[in-house]
């Protein structure tokens, strides 16, 4: 199942996911004590089967990620992605140049986490906070998984009728770290209407 959202409600969602991603970017640019650039240049509903295709020609081998379950006025699971050849990079980058390639290994699955629990947290509670609601998050676990069964660890029916994906491309820039990557939203189709009508609302409030 997919959504199909007027323009207006299209850019609502890309504006305020542009905001939980760059209050993101202000919580990791203090952890890290340096400038962390995050952005949202798109945003796609769509059916598993569509999503995997682009997980597969995006990303293709082998991904690192981050997962955490919410429910609320919407539920299902986020997940935070990137290719996992990228990953330890992106770790150096968080925790400084000084540590050796075997003490960075160690925490790569600690600091992604981390990352995954800063940004995925930012980006719901941004949108519930923005469109009055409420939404409760477990807590983040990093994984490694190859693409093609990468939706099956998110969900064990991703291949059913009763999800879709809200996937949101983000360009991350940290320090002299430059890369892309996913939030991906595997979101309860029952729990759609009542982030729409949410949304709605919201775009009512600012005629």
């Amino acid at each position: 199942m997919t959504l199909t959202l007027t323009a207006d409600e299209h850019d609502v969602i890309v504006e305020l996911m542009n905001i939980g991603v760059g209050r993101a970017a202000s919580a990791l640019s203090q952890l890290v004590q340096d400038e962390v650039l995050l952005s949202v240049p798109q945003l796609q509903f769509l059916s598993p089967a569509e999503a995997r295709d682009i997980f597969c020609r995006s990303m293709p081998g082998l991904l690192a990620g981050v997962i955490q379950g919410f429910r609320g006025f919407m539920s299902g699971r986020a997940a935070l992605l990137f290719p996992e050849d990228r990953s330890l990079e992106l770790v150096r980058a968080m925790l400084g140049a000084d540590l050796s390639a075997d003490e960075i290994s160690e925490l790569e699955q600690e600091t992604l986490a981390e990352l995954g629990n800063i940004l995925l947290n930012n980006c719901l509670a941004t949108l519930a906070n923005l469109l009055h609601q409420q939404i409760q998050t477990d807590l983040p676990q990093a994984f490694n998984v190859d693409t093609p069964h990468l939706l099956n660890r998110l969900s064990l029916e991703a291949d059913g009728d009763d999800s879709m994906i809200m996937l949101v491309q983000i360009d991350f820039s940290l320090r002299e770290s430059a890369l892309q990557g996913y939030l991906a939203f595997l979101i309860d189709v029952h729990s759609a209407d009542t982030f729409i009508e949410a949304l709605r609302c919201y775009l009512a409030e600012l005629e």
